[in-house]
């Protein structure tokens, strides 16, 4: 397992209060990402302990999720791409705030679970899919 801790917000109250997960299962993280939901739990971030590279999803409303992974600092920036989206833009809810997304970089919750998965067990993208 190369994740070591898993932040995420919950917004129930009305401050956004950050959790940290550490050393979470697979099963704990997944279940974190089906309750996600734009509105209580709008994004989930993934580390190894070293805060320089992460995994990122953001969204949950609307069906959709934005996903990317973050090297050196931001010096890098993967966005997972999803060609079959014909939708223009989606408004995501991320980190508490509203943002509209192009369709292409919004996936369904199998195609979350997928990445976020091969990220959890190796700490790198999963090249069976598009990233930019």
């Amino acid at each position: 397992m190369y994740v070591k801790r898993v932040f995420y917000d919950d917004l129930k109250n009305v401050n956004d209060f950050e959790k940290e997960m550490k050393l979470p299962s697979w099963e704990e993280v997944e279940e974190l990402i089906n309750k996600m939901d734009g509105k209580v739990i709008t994004q989930i971030t993934m580390d190894n302990g070293n805060e320089d590279n992460y995994f990122c999803i953001g969204g949950g409303n609307e069906g959709f999720y934005n996903v990317f992974i973050s090297e050196n600092d931001n010096e890098i920036v993967w966005s997972l791409v999803n060609f079959d989206n014909n939708l223009e833009i989606c408004k995501l809810v991320t980190g508490g705030q509203e943002g509209e997304f192009e369709g292409r970089l919004c996936v369904t919750i199998e195609t979350v679970k997928k990445v976020a998965k091969y990220y959890y067990e190796t700490g790198k993208k999963c090249d069976d899919y598009e990233w930019e």
